[in-house]
């Protein structure tokens, strides 16, 4: 990624092996036997409690639950599907799965007192991954390219999903959102020129595009810091590094996003970021190795990229666990999933 902005520098042209950080993660374990081909996406529900949904081979959306020790079965949402998936807590204690449906709608599940809903389809036309996230309590806000290269966006509340709405841009990949912890939703996503786009949703309304500049390959992945309505936003840039992003909260202007800031790395897709404790991050990423390795933000600075093992592909799937720990889930180059549990 480029950007006239950029105070810090690329210091790492290969991910690091920092053997201290390694030790600090579980041993890679299996998932099941299930095999996929899609992206996953995982979402806390409780402590030590995480959902998570993946498209297999058959067009169709697979759900699972992980107690913090072991995994359930693979189960199989009715239905065919033909994006990946997005997982989402509705911040009431249930978590929200979904992926576009064979006829451009949204097909979702809700997972609640530990069993899986019949699939929900909300009518629309979409024509990209969808990203849903939790506004407040009970509130769950999904969004999505639509027909006109612009974002369709429905909100969950009450029990019933809102008709689709359409917000005017031009984007050229799917967006990516995450709870502010301030009762609000940030999304982001490119453009064309891949420049990244931001907007705030709250009290049902959309605070307006702020445009961050860059040069971003890939999918955009935003995660809260769980304080101050901070989010950091992530992307992959054409070097094949991780380059991050803050906001900082407070009012809805350029002036509140650090600019990007490179993280180093060569990795195959965007890493996936999730909050373990307040005001920190942990980031999963897939190296060109096909190892997974693991980056920590403590609230100033970066730890730097540890190699952690395991094997596989595509952008892993990571969510807090409670306690100081998230999961992540890779996909495997043998097209089955493992997840692996730290710092």
């Amino acid at each position: 990624m480029r950007n006239k902005c950029i105070r810090m520098p690329v210091l790492l042209a290969l991910l690091a092996v920092a053997p201290a950080a390694q030790a600090a993660w579980s041993g890679f374990v299996s998932t099941g036997t299930a095999t996929a081909v899609g992206r996953p996406s995982c979402a806390q529900v409780a402590t030590n409690s995480v959902v998570c949904a993946v498209r297999n081979g058959k067009a169709v959306m697979m759900v699972n639950h992980f107690n913090g020790a072991t995994w359930g079965a693979w189960q199989s949402i009715a239905g065919t599907i033909n994006s990946d998936t997005t997982c989402t807590s509705d911040g009431a204690g249930n978590a929200i799965c979904g992926a576009v449906a064979a006829n451009g709608t949204l097909l979702v599940a809700t997972y609640s007192g530990g069993t899986w809903s019949p699939p929900t389809t909300v009518g629309g036309t979409l024509f990209s991954t969808p990203s849903c996230a939790n506004v407040v309590a009970g509130q769950v806000l999904c969004v999505a390219r639509n027909s006109g290269g612009g974002l369709a966006w429905t909100v969950y509340s009450g029990g019933s999903w809102s008709a689709f709405a359409n917000l005017g841009t031009a984007t050229v990949s799917a967006p990516n959102c995450a709870n502010d912890d301030n009762n609000g939703v940030i999304c982001s996503v490119y453009t064309t020129g891949n420049v990244t786009l931001v907007n705030r949703f709250t009290a049902g309304a959309w605070l307006g595009f702020l445009n961050l500049a860059g040069i971003a390959g890939g999918e955009p992945n935003c995660a809260p810091l769980n304080t101050g309505g901070k989010v950091a936003c992530f992307a992959k840039a054409y070097n094949s590094g991780i380059f991050g992003t803050l906001y900082n909260g407070g009012a809805w202007v350029v002036g509140q996003w650090n600019p990007y800031s490179g993280l180093g790395g060569t990795v195959d897709e965007n890493a996936s970021c999730a909050s373990h404790l307040t005001g920190q991050l942990v980031c999963g990423a897939m190296s060109t190795d096909s190892s997974f390795y693991a980056d920590i933000y403590n609230g100033a600075s970066w730890s730097g990229w540890a190699k952690i093992g395991g094997s596989g592909y595509r952008s892993p799937a990571c969510a807090p666990l409670g306690g100081g720990k998230v999961v992540c889930v890779v996909l495997g180059i043998n097209n089955k999933l493992t997840s692996v549990t730290g710092p």
